[in-house]
């Protein structure tokens, strides 16, 4: 699948305590070709190939919650088993490949026998949400 990335933060600027996510764009810049290699290299084939070598093989999403430092180097906040929300929306807009068509090769272990194809262009998700009144200081009438 393409990159993504998001913004936990309510509030504008990067403010405010943090959400499941405010919006998101992909592809996400800071996913170089070296940083999606060591991603792949040290965090998803060891984690594949760990729950393989447990009996347990894996066919689904995966998704790797990461930050990346300021070496490239990616720290895995979450693991699961489940699109990224709001991060899956603006991958969707840039697929071009049939999703469904994708999904059931993976369940008859014949993934590697496709390619999926994405828009170039950049695309953007902003989610509109009301206020949290867990914020709101004065009573609601």
């Amino acid at each position: 699948m393409a990159t993504s990335q998001d913004h936990k933060r309510v509030g504008d600027k990067d403010t405010g305590p943090n959400t499941g996510g405010m919006g998101a764009y992909s592809p996400a810049p800071v996913v170089t070709d070296d940083v999606h290699q060591r991603t792949m290299e040290r965090i998803i084939w060891p984690t594949v190939k760990g729950m393989a070598a447990e009996g347990n093989t894996y066919t689904g999403f995966l998704y790797a919650g990461l930050m990346i430092d300021k070496q490239g180097n990616p720290k895995v906040i979450e693991f699961n088993c489940r699109f990224g929300d709001p991060e899956t929306q603006p991958i969707m807009l840039r697929m071009k490949s049939d999703l469904v068509e994708l999904c059931l090769a993976a369940c008859e272990s014949k993934l590697d026998e496709k390619t999926s194809e994405w828009d170039e262009r950049a695309s953007l998700g902003v989610v509109m949400a009301a206020v949290d009144i867990r914020v709101i200081t004065a009573p609601v009438t």
